[in-house]
């Protein structure tokens, strides 16, 4: 009996230990402080809260961007404007947006994360919050581009943030967990956004409502983040872009990447559900469809990051990713319309692989003090990316009559960041590159 005893206590011994290496091996670190690059040392619990308004101010950029697409149409009525016109609400943020990161990194290594972070946030939503009172087409497109200087003015921060007060061994997991929010607030504006006008009376309370939601957060970061010290901790204005950041070849090739990226995503989302019906499908199908590509690319901006951090490689995933978007969309040329049911879900997971590594690299390639501009250049050529995928694919389809020259752009510019990561040194802990940039990096973890 004690014998049976004995083995059951070791077994059930063993089980509690295979789970802590499996617990251990995804969660956050656990040590009562982590410390910073600058040598600062901080409780756990506090990167958490780190984290969690990164993630809730990444959440409200795309809440806010993406929520007029759901009303679009009754916008459009509301405002008295062209088509053509109602397009420069998701054109002009992309530009501001481009324009703006640049200067929000420069400015977050001089003046530092929280104030120009916190800055963007409620510029953001107040933009935001503006748009839902407006009669005219001018007006409002005049606050969606308030709303877009906090865009670009808060975005590249969020690295540096993470970076900032996460350990490198973890930088991976908690990246995957801030980016996430950014497909989560495509997908609240998607879904929830009608059902927010019928209870408010319409496209302006739900505009409204988002707003209020996005100031909300932007007073969380506020109220929670702090400068390290030894960061920044007196204010000092320059937007002069370090020369080490500029002529940083690799952190150019990472920014092209995120360019053709950030391209198909945009046609991908933008264009599709007008590809799919014209396949054949209807319009709840075409949603449908549209809506799983998006829980794909949620599920794959936290894995990616998270895997790389783990297995110390970049190059592989970004090869990986980009290679399976130009073969899935090479199968959509060539397969029946019923396909798409399959396809789609792994052009949604294929297309989130660069995108999150695009959030990455950038801490790989410059030093901690100067990671906002680096992140700045890479998000402000990216995100022009948007506006000019979204341009091409109407281009093309008006030149050609189909969508089948769209279809073979973006095969071809899957194919491109195949190359472009070929180029690409290996900064993962793994990787030469990082192996010798050790030595002029801060002090680790």
């Amino acid at each position: 009996m004690y014998r049976g005893d004995g083995r059951m206590n070791v077994l059930v011994e063993y089980a509690l230990s295979s789970l802590k290496q499996w617990v251990f091996y995804w969660k956050l670190p656990t040590r009562r402080t982590v410390t910073h690059p600058v040598g600062e040392q901080r409780s756990v619990k506090y990167s958490w809260a780190v984290l969690t308004s990164a993630t809730l101010v990444a959440l409200s950029m795309n809440l806010t961007l993406f929520s007029p697409g759901p009303v679009l149409n009754s916008v459009r009525q509301g405002l008295h404007t062209s088509f053509a016109e109602i397009g420069l609400i998701f054109t002009l943020p992309a530009v501001i947006t481009s324009v703006f990161s640049l200067i929000g990194g420069v400015l977050a290594d001089s003046i530092g994360i929280r104030r120009v972070a916190g800055a963007g946030g409620v510029l953001l939503g107040l933009g935001g919050l503006l748009r839902g009172t407006t009669v005219d087409f001018l007006t409002f497109l005049l606050f969606t581009g308030l709303f877009a200087v906090g865009l670009g003015l808060a975005l590249p921060n969020l690295p540096k943030a993470i970076n900032g007060w996460f350990p490198k061994s973890a930088v991976g997991l908690a990246s995957g967990i801030y980016v996430m929010g950014f497909p989560l607030g495509a997908s609240l504006a998607s879904g929830v956004t009608t059902y927010l006008a019928e209870a408010t009376g319409g496209w302006q309370g739900a505009l409204r409502s988002w707003g209020f939601v996005a100031l909300g957060f932007a007073a969380v970061w506020l109220i929670v983040v702090r400068e390290p010290r030894g960061s920044k901790d007196t204010v000092k204005v320059s937007l002069a872009l370090p020369e080490s950041v500029a002529r940083n070849f690799p952190l150019w090739i990472v920014a092209a990447s995120l360019f053709v990226n950030t391209s198909i995503f945009s046609i991908e989302v933008a264009w599709f559900p007008t590809l799919l019906a014209e396949r054949g499908a209807s319009g709840q199908e075409a949603g449908l469809m549209v809506s799983i590509f998006s829980i794909a690319n949620m599920v794959t901006v936290f894995v990616v990051p998270t895997l790389s951090g783990r297995l110390g490689l970049r190059r592989p995933f970004i090869w990986a990713f980009a290679g399976t978007s130009a073969l899935g969309v090479a199968s959509l040329i060539i397969t029946p319309p019923s396909a798409a049911w399959i396809i789609l879900p792994i052009l949604g997971a294929a297309v989130a692989g660069p995108f999150a590594m695009a959030f990455l690299l950038p801490a790989d390639l410059v030093d901690y003090s100067h990671l906002g501009s680096a992140s700045g250049i890479v998000l402000s050529v990216g995100w022009l990316g948007i506006g000019f995928g979204s341009w091409m694919a109407g281009f093309l389809r008006d030149l050609s009559g189909s969508f089948y020259t769209t279809l073979v752009a973006i095969v071809i510019s899957a194919l491109l960041i195949v190359v472009l990561a070929f180029v690409l040194p290996e900064t993962g802990k793994r990787g030469r590159y990082a192996r010798g940039s050790t030595e002029r990096e801060s002090p680790v973890h």
